[in-house]
This record gives structure tokens, sequence and C-alpha cells, in this order.
């Protein structure tokens, strides 16, 4: 057991926030910890972190545990680089190396017996924190959360908020906690980054509670559920799929008993209200005790949360092309960004805009829309078009007004039907007076969301509407977009989201793009299928599908082979670093201690090169097979 939460309430003046909440955190747990916004998920995390104290209940780690949280708001060092920040979560294997570097070259000459027993005890300690893969682990996770090469030297200070946060996750992964606690980590975080971390924490040696409203990310392992819902803690087994039918079994259940105990209870005061005072008075009593003792233990309905009922309709019918870029190119100083592209958006088109953080995708909307200006190129839209657009910064937003100002005096609208328009999207009461400066992130999206309903656009563009959205949210706001009759152009990470509404895919990548005929989920297909992978992904072997029946038999036999030759030299590399190590421990003469030090580091990174390979090798067979129908 790591964590034990016993009993645990919190509220904050009036309002009662979290209400004797329990549960325990095992070690290897994956735990996704759901809820709408508001429900009280980050109340929790800042009480697991010690951040606020609880007003009643325990919270007990296991002694000796390391924890470590992401929070939304992630804060990195200052006068530091990317690689810099990076390197503190392994600080202590790259400090040993330095040490061990520095003995070494004292080894070459004529070390005195303090430094050769201080080398043979380091060196061991060193093996122990796996202080050969430090380096190597630092950079390719870097490389994973989308920072490139020549972004290592960045200083932290010249970094956006988002790139704060993959940095943050970044070092945290590093770190390897027992207890790993990840507040939406995904929300800033590319397809290829998402989908990296996912298989990350499939293998990861600790436990780990997660927040997240990503539907596809939680489909990905997650052993337990737990559900913030009026107040209190509701426990579910993994995956999602049995989650979401054991909590709709549950109230369907719940609800059936309720209905019965109604039904009975109506019964027993017809009873009473009949015969009270009459020959059967005495009958009477007794049924009305029956019925205060039933009443008094009814099973009560939890009142479902209201959900998003906004609808968009499309004005006017544009023309058939709708917005089209020719040749756009551009650039910031000498960094080229945009590269000659062409692109076509038709009437009636879903299309769904993806790729890397940072290649591009904003900037080209902003092109296409006239909101900056392109290098090279040219880019216009078509014949009576009137755009709906969303920006991820929501930066149209005045945050001195209120909802009900923002909606009256920026579009023209009556306060009533302002107010209307308001409660369609979850703003009620004295919400609609509130400063916009002081709503949630997901406040501000939905703000926005309403504010283009008023507009009536035939050509919808949507950069991240569902940064800050709960998953009932985005399921609504899905079914909304669903029933949109116009033109949509949607930049997002949520797959689930894309796979939902798309019917045409741009992948913008750095100096390139794709466009693919269909479905987000046809698309993903289709790239496995190819290989295809990112310009920061290292070449894999294709297993492609071009290969004939018999020649797909070779191809799967070649490969067998080739993997068990791989599975042969690491074995045999690693039964040679086993032996080096006993010589180690051994402590060798000075000359021999230096030379068996290099071949025992030159043999690790040799098994981590094979490994490598075996990993491409199998997924490739693994394609192949499945290319058979086996």
């Amino acid at each position: 057991m790591l964590l034990s939460v016993n009993g645990v309430s919190k509220s904050f003046g009036v309002d009662t926030i979290l209400e004797d909440i329990s549960f325990r955190v095992d070690r290897r747990d994956r735990i996704a910890l759901v809820g709408r916004n508001g429900c009280g998920k980050t109340t929790l995390l800042r009480l697991l972190m010690e951040l606020e104290e609880p007003d009643s209940g325990t919270i007990q780690f296991a002694r000796g545990i390391r924890v470590s949280a992401l929070k939304q708001e992630a804060q990195v060092s200052k006068g530091k680089t990317v690689l810099q920040e990076a390197e503190m979560a392994r600080s202590e294997q790259l400090a040993l190396k330095q040490r061990l570097l520095f003995l070494e070259q004292r080894l070459e000459d004529e070390p005195t017996d303090e430094e050769l027993e201080e080398y043979a005890t380091l060196h061991e300690h060193f093996l122990e924190l796996e202080g050969y893969r430090a380096e190597n682990d630092v950079r390719v996770v870097l490389q994973k959360m989308g920072f490139l090469e020549e972004d290592f030297s960045k200083p932290t200070s010249k970094l956006s908020g988002g790139e704060k946060t993959r940095l943050a996750l970044a070092r945290l992964l590093l770190e390897e906690p027992d207890l790993l606690i990840l507040d939406e980590p995904t929300n800033h975080l590319d397809l290829q980054a998402t989908e990296w971390l996912e298989g990350w924490i499939k293998t990861y040696p600790g436990a780990i509670v997660v927040v997240s409203h990503d539907r596809t990310f939680l489909e990905s392992g997650f052993d337990r559920f737990l559900e913030i819902r009026n107040c209190r803690m509701h426990a579910y087994p993994g995956p999602l799929s049995k989650y979401l039918k054991v909590k709709d079994e549950e109230a369907d259940r719940i609800a059936e008993v309720a209905k019965r105990q109604q039904d009975q209870i109506d019964k027993l005061d017809e009873y009473v209200r009949r015969f009270m005072g009459t020959q059967r008075t005495a009958q009477a009593r007794g049924r009305r005790t029956l019925m205060e003792k039933l009443t008094a233990n009814k099973v009560v309905v939890e009142r479902k949360d209201a959900t998003m009922v906004g609808g968009y309709t499309a004005g006017k019918r544009s023309g058939d092309i709708v917005l089209e870029c020719k040749g756009i190119s551009k650039q910031f100083g000498d960094q080229p960004l945009l590269k000659d592209v062409d692109w076509a958006v038709r009437i009636g088109e879903r299309w769904g805009v993806i790729g890397e953080n940072g290649a591009g995708k904003s900037t080209l909307i902003k092109c296409a829309l006239g909101l900056v200006e392109p290098t090279a190129g040219t880019a216009k839209l078509g014949a009576n078009v009137d755009v709906g657009y969303f920006a991820q910064d929501v930066s149209e937003l005045n945050l001195d007004q209120s909802p009900l100002d923002h909606l009256v005096y920026n579009f023209d609208i009556k306060p009533p039907e302002a107010r209307h328009l308001l409660g369609r999207f979850l703003f009620y009461g004295d919400d609609v007076f509130r400063p916009i400066r002081t709503m949630s992130g997901g406040e501000k999206n939905k703000l926005v969301l309403a504010s283009l309903t008023v507009l009536k656009p035939n050509l919808l563009i949507l950069d991240e509407p569902t940064n800050h959205l709960d998953m009932d949210s985005r399921q609504a706001l899905a079914s909304v977009l669903k029933d949109y009759k116009g033109t949509l152009v949607l930049i997002s990470h949520d797959r689930w989201l894309l796979s939902q509404l798309t019917d045409n895919i741009l992948d913008v990548r750095r100096g390139s793009t794709i466009q693919y005929p269909g479905s987000y989920a046809e698309y993903r297909r289709s790239q496995l299928k190819k290989g295809g992978k990112s310009r920061k992904e290292e070449a894999k072997p294709e297993a492609t599908t071009t290969f004939s029946p018999r020649e797909v038999s070779k191809e799967i036999s070649r490969r067998k082979v080739e993997i068990h030759e791989i599975e042969a030299k690491i074995a045999k590399a690693e039964a040679r670093v086993k032996a080096i190590e006993i010589e180690l421990g051994q402590v060798p003469a000075p000359k021999n201690l230096l030379e068996l030090t290099k071949e025992h580091q030159a043999k690790q990174n040799e098994m981590e090169r094979m490994l490598t390979i075996w990993a491409h090798e199998y997924e490739a067979l693994e394609e192949l097979v499945n290319s058979q129908g086996v």
C-alpha cells in the first residue's frame, strides 16, 4: 500500500466540495480520477500534494516512498536550459558519472588506494542506479515530449506555457517516483506524444493516479476509475468501457429501487389517508410508522449534471470552394514553419487538422483567415462565407466584461435572449454577471462556443475547443457538431472527437503537409500500415502490404530468424555484462578496472541498441502477421 485516504472531507465556506472520501493506492495501480469540471478533483489532488489541509479524515503515505505530481499550472526552474531542467531528474546519476570520469583519468596514472576504493564503490552504486542509461533517457524523453535537439539549449524563461508543461512532465517521467500524480497530462501534448505516454504508463513500475477528460487516453489501460460525483467518491473497475457500463447499470438499478420504494410509500400514504380516524385507525397508524421508516431510509436518485444543449445553425449557402490556400509559406525570422501549402476546403467537408506541437497548425489557419500575413502564397475565403472562429487562446474575450455583457454588447442581442443562450451553455444565476477573468478555462471555452451560435456561421473553425472541457461536455460538443450542417475545420489532439467528426485529414508537419480523404481513424490505420513516422521518430522496418501472400510468408520467416539472432546477441551481451559486474565487485587492478569499466559501458550501449532493433523488428513482424489475417 502506497497511499491510504480515509474519510476525507473538505469545504470552502458553506460549500462542501468533498465528503467522506476514502480509497487506497497500491503498487503498480493505474487509477483514473474522473468527474465533471468543478466536482473536486483538483481539490483532492491539492490535498494529496499537501497544498491544502482536509477538514476531517486522514491521508497517509507509506514510509519512505517518493511522490511526484504534475499540476495544471506546471512550474519549471528559472535560469536553466531545457536540457539542464530535465537532467535535474537524473542529477545523482549524472553527478556520479562526472566523478567516475575524473577518477578514470586518475586510474590511468598512479591512483591512491582511497581513489581506487572510491571508484569501485561509486561504480557499483552507479550500476545500481542504471547510470549508463541516464543521459540517453533524458534526451529520449525530451524528444518524445516534442523537444528537438536545437531546443535543448533554449532557456526555460523563453518557453511557452505548453512547453513548460511538457518539460515538467518530462522531468517527472525521468524521476520515476513510487507514486506519480498527473493532472491533465495530455492537454499540451500532440497526438504522437500522447500515444507514447500511453505506452509508457502501461510499463511504468510505480503507481499512477491521473486526472483526464481525454476519452481515448482513458481507454489505454487504467484498472480503476474513481469518480467524484455530488461530493462523494464512487469506485468502478476498468477499463473505460466496463466503468461506463457498470456506472449505467448502477444508475438504472438505483432508479428501479427508488421507484419501487416510492410506489410502496404512495400506497401506504393512501391507506393512512383513507382509514385514519375510522375503525381501521390502528392499522393506519402501523402503516404510517412503516411509511415513515421507508421515507427515512429512502434511496435517493442522484441528480444528473446538466450538459450543454447549444446548437449551431448554418446561415446562407456558401460557394463550393469555402477556403483555399495556394503556396502558403511562413517563417519567423530565419525559422521556416510552413512551406508551399496548397489546401482547399469544399462546402460540407469536415476537416480534422492534426500535427506535432509547433508544426504550424494554428498559424496556417490564421494565414487562411487573414489574421497573419504569410511569407509567401495567398489564401482566400469563398463566396458568401460567414466564419465562426474559435481561437485556442480565447484571446477575443474582454476579461473585464461579464458573460452577459459579452453577448449583449458584442453581438447586439437582448439580455433575456442572452441569458437563455448562456443557460444552454451552463451559465446560471449570478454566473452571468461574474467578470470573465474569474472564470475557469472550461467556462471561457463554453462562452466562446456560445458566442459562435449567434453568428450562424456556414464555416466553423475550432482550434482545440475541448481544452479544459470535461468528458461529458466533450460528448455534448460532439453531438452538437454532428448536427451542424455547415463546413467544419477542427484543429484538435482529441482523437475521440476527431474520429467522431472528420471526413478529411490535414496532417501539418514542419515543412510539409499530408492530406487524406477519409476519417481520422482511417488515416491513422493507413499511417500504421505504411509505417509513417514523424521526423522525430526513429526509422522502423516497414511491413508493406504490397507483398503477395507467398512473399508475406517468406518475409515473416525471414524476420523470425532475424529476431531469434538478435535475441541471441542480447543474451550474450547480457551474460558478459553480468560477468564484468562480478569482476568489478572483486576490485581488480587499476588498469583492469578501467578496461572493465569501459567494456561494461560498451556492452550496455550495445544491449540498448539491440533492444531497440528487436522492438522495431518485432513490431514489423506483428504487422505482417496481421496482414495475413492470422
